[in-house]
C-alpha cells in the first residue's frame, strides 16, 4: 500500500500537535515548521516508515505530498533491492 501525504501527515501530528492541521500540498514554511521541528519530525518519519530521511530532505520537498512520495520511492528501492542470504 503507498504511502500517502495524510500518512505523512498523521505521523508527524501524532507526536507534534502543533501540527495537527498540516494539509498535504501545505508547505512546510508555511506552516511554520522551523528547522528544529524539521529535525523532529525527520527522526518521527524515519521511524514511522523505515526509511532514513533527513531534514534537508523534508526542507526540499516541503510539503506532505512530496514527502509522501520520497519516502515511497526509498521503500521500493528496498524492495528492489536483492537480499544476500548468510551462509
Amino acid at each position: 500500500m503507498p504511502i500517502t501525504a495524510a500518512d505523512v501527515t498523521q505521523a508527524i501530528a501524532a507526536t507534534m500537535d502543533e501540527y495537527a492541521s498540516l494539509g498535504p500540498e501545505q508547505s512546510f514554511v508555511e506552516a511554520d515548521i522551523d528547522s528544529l521541528s524539521l529535525v523532529e519530525a525527520a527522526v518521527i518519519l524515519t521511524n514511522r516508515f523505515g526509511v532514513r530521511v533527513d531534514e534537508y530532505e523534508l526542507a526540499e520537498a516541503g510539503t506532505a505530498s512530496a514527502t509522501a512520495q520520497l519516502i515511497q520511492s526509498r521503500l521500493d528501492a528496498l524492495r528492489r533491492t536483492p537480499t544476500i542470504a548468510a551462509s
